[in-house]
């Protein structure tokens, strides 16, 4: 017995146990595999038991006796002394709890005991027998009902598979795949409630392929399971199957159905790159609906459209489009919708400079959105952080950022959890906080591999672009931030292409490459132009008057410092009046009262927690000094060293000495 069960105790245990229960006068031809010998112990066990635990099977590893009752008497069996037996024979447990309120649970003592006791039913019988303890559960369930609405599910839809197999009556068999289709559909309901989005894709996919489901139901199944795949960034497959449901939709002419679809086509087109193909899915949809009563539909078309103009440096559109879709949401009092219309306005007002009314735009659609639901509260609170990042302190940015990542977490959102981890690694590396920054940019590479979002590379491009600047891995730097901005270009980010850009022209400036840095900056304002991003426009300007002034293009230095200065006026954002006061210093005709501007840039960077900056500003104070001739530029050049080597910069830190040669 012992060579035979070969070390399974499992095996050796039910070999002990059939020797028991036959005797020993069979104990000489042993069951080949554990398989067999449970086998071989259901065959030798009472009809009544035997039955009951085939059918118990059904119900799955564990089981109620409450699922027991009908079987136990069609077949004339005693329930309780049926049980009581099966455990003395250490087939089944008794559970302590119970997923039914006032059932008792029991359970198979092993899951092949459950295996090898389901195969030995007929499958036309398991169809049937599934389909009632679906039947039983929703039933015990009550009110608790979408506890367990997955697993009436799981037995409808194997009431269904078997059902066919077994070839039952033609109308036996149309009930109980109706049946199934009703449950996986509200199964996934629920799944894509409690935001188990891969629960509830299978579900839906579950349901559109059995046999037999309605064009109807299929066109309204499948349009959730495309919202769901594209909450997965599964972008691609979210089009084949909505492409289907518009074609269903236009026979039928449902407009506002239509319209919703043009729509959905749209974001997914957008999430794709394939700009033209979007606006003109969304115009599409618009002009089908806004003839007809408000509908949410056409508030939807309207918003989302107003973003894509905000993102394509379509001002005055996207404005246009926001009024028109918050009126429609006032007349509809709907929250959401007037929440995502305040936070376009806010982020256009931010882009023309205007902080004061885009703050409270963007401060209104949090609170709007946090009465709407936890996805809207992540959308908000996200273009609040991107407002914040740019105009306040970093710390207020990383609170709003930390906070709609916990939502996005909770309800299952991957795409924003990829661009909130991205944003966050964004803060730390300004900060030069590169263990948090090495975090971050790691979780939101992971998801985009796990997941195949690959339309969001930008994003971790970016921070790996910073990081190799960081190790000074140069050559590298500039290749990655030169991807990072062609993929957000690609796709439409231009809060990614925009500090790809300006990054890359400070690599190429650190290594004395004046001419390439030029070409960046230029490229990086150029996008700040076309985008409408002025407040940007004012770091990429300054960036550019410090350049040309260390490139020894005075005239050129003076007017890029001149422009920046007129930008920076009618402006509050910090990071835009540190930029301003270096391009003054770099540029100013009195090198000392240049260097004493550059110490108040340097002041103004450490405020809003950006070292690296600050460590530059006290680089260019000593090249001012010393082109004074004043011995304090020693010492503003050993702070420069010491403020790079300290922060991760060592690379940088050899340049100082090389720019700055006093010794």
């Amino acid at each position: 017995m012992a060579e035979r069960s070969g070390g399974n105790p499992l095996f050796a245990e039910e070999l002990v146990n059939r020797i028991r229960e036959e005797g020993g006068e069979e104990s000489g031809v042993l069951p080949e595999s554990v398989q067999s010998v449970l086998a071989a112990r259901l065959d030798a066990l009472p009809r009544d038991e035997r039955q009951l635990l085939q059918h118990a099977a059904v119900v799955g590893e564990s089981f109620w006796e409450g699922s027991m009752t009908t079987v136990a008497s069609e077949q004339g069996i005693d329930l309780d002394a049926a049980l009581d037996s099966l455990q003395e024979r250490e087939l089944i447990v008794s559970s302590a709890g119970s997923r039914l309120a006032g059932e008792h649970e029991y359970a198979f003592k092993h899951a092949l005991i459950r295996d090898v006791a389901y195969e030995r039913l007929p499958k036309a019988l398991r169809a049937r027998r599934h389909a009632e303890v679906g039947n039983f559960i929703e039933q015990r369930a009550g009110d608790r009902g979408e506890a367990v609405v997955a697993l009436v599910a799981d037995h409808a839809a194997r009431a269904a598979d078997l059902g066919a197999e077994a070839q039952l009556p033609a109308g036996e068999l149309q009930d109980i795949r109706m049946n199934a289709i009703e449950h996986l559909e509200a199964a996934g309901d629920n799944g894509a409630a409690l935001y188990s989005n891969e629960a509830a894709l299978r579900h839906f996919t579950k349901a559109l392929e059995i046999e037999g489901v309605r064009e109807a139901d299929s066109a309204r199944i499948g349009e959730k399971q495309g919202d769901v795949a594209f909450g997965l960034g599964r972008f691609d497959a979210a089009l084949e199957i909505w492409r289907r449901c518009l074609d269903y939709q236009r026979r039928e002419e449902d407009l506002p159905r239509i319209g919703d679809l043009d729509r959905k086509l749209g974001a997914a087109l957008w999430a794709k790159g394939e700009r033209s193909e979007s606006i003109a899915h969304y115009q599409q949809g618009i002009d089908l609906l806004k003839d007809g009563p408000p509908s949410m539909e056409l508030v939807r078309l309207y918003e989302e459209a107003a973003s894509l103009y905000m993102h394509t440096g379509d001002n005055m559109l996207a404005i246009y489009a926001s009024e028109k879709a918050l009126g429609l949401a006032a007349s509809l009092d709907e929250p959401g919708a007037a929440s995502r219309a305040h936070g376009i306005f806010g982020r256009v007002f931010g882009r023309i400079g205007d902080a004061g009314k885009a703050l409270e735009n963007l401060e209104r659609s949090v609170e709007l959105a946090k009465q709407s639901g936890p996805r809207e509260a992540v959308r908000a609170l996200l273009t609040l952080g991107s407002h914040l990042e740019l105009s306040e302190s970093s710390a207020q940015a990383a609170a709003a950022y930390r906070e709609a990542l916990e939502l996005a977490e909770e309800v299952g959102d991957l795409a924003a959890q990829v661009e909130l981890h991205a944003a966050c690694a964004r803060l730390a590396a300004r900060r030069a906080d590169w263990p948090d920054t090495e975090r971050e940019e790691a979780a939101s590479s992971a998801l985009i591999e796990r997941e195949g979002l690959v339309g969001m590379l930008c994003f971790p491009e970016l921070i790996r672009g910073w990081l190799s600047w960081r190790d000074g891995q140069l050559e590298q730097a500039v290749a990655t931030l030169a991807r990072s901005r062609e993929l957000g270009a690609d796709t439409g980010r231009i809060e990614v292409v925009f500090p790809a850009a300006l990054l890359k022209g400070w690599v190429l400036n650190g290594q004395g490459d004046y001419q390439g840095a030029e070409a960046a900056f230029a490229d990086a304002l150029e996008v700040c132009e076309r985008a409408g991003l002025t407040a940007q426009s004012v770091e990429a300007t300054a960036a550019s008057a410090v350049n040309l002034a260390l490139g020894k293009r005075t005239a050129e230095a003076n007017d890029a410092a001149e422009k920046a200065k007129h930008l920076a006026e009618r402006l509050s954002d910090a990071g835009g009046r540190a930029a301003v006061l270096d391009a003054r210093g770099a540029t100013d005709t009195d090198p000392v009262a240049g260097a004493e501007i550059l110490a108040e840039a340097r002041e103004a960077w450490a405020a809003i927690e950006r070292p690296i900056e600050a460590a530059r500003s006290e680089l260019l104070r000593a090249l001012r000094l010393a082109e004074a001739g004043d011995p304090q530029a020693v010492d503003a050049r050993e702070a420069a060293i010491s403020a790079f080597d300290e922060h991760g910069f060592a690379h940088m830190a050899e340049r100082s000495r090389e720019l700055v040669g006093l010794d």
